[in-house]
């Protein structure tokens, strides 16, 4: 279970980054005091246009393939071994953080989903 300390950071960080809509020094240095290497490449796969949304589907490309992300749940290893079961202490793998970053700046790559209807 996350502290309570986490949860008030994190509600403070996405506060910033939907006023700021861009990631700034601060918000990067925030990202990255909350979630450690996971929010280093959460900050990397966004600048890297990783992310793109299909019709309401979101996907990240990882080292070894696209996850599907779906709120904050990931299809990805990291999550299902770490996040899942509370080991890591923090509540998102890297490629669900870079959703969430993502969709609050408004920088991602979106495409039609297989009825060509986008999100």
């Amino acid at each position: 279970m996350l502290s309570q300390d986490f949860n008030k950071k994190k509600i403070e960080l996405f506060g910033l980054l939907r006023k700021e809509r861009k990631l700034s020094g601060e918000v990067r240095r925030k990202i990255i005091e909350l979630y450690g290497s996971r929010g280093e490449k959460a900050i990397e796969a966004v600048e890297q246009r990783r992310v793109r949304k299909q019709g309401r589907r979101w996907f990240v490309r990882g080292k070894s393939g696209e996850y599907e992300v779906v709120k904050n749940f990931c299809s990805c290893p990291d999550y299902v071994m770490n996040i899942a079961t509370e080991k890591a202490k923090v509540d998102m793998c890297y490629h669900a953080l870079a959703k969430e970053i993502a969709e609050a700046i408004g920088f991602y790559r979106e495409e039609k989903d297989e009825k060509g209807e986008s999100g």
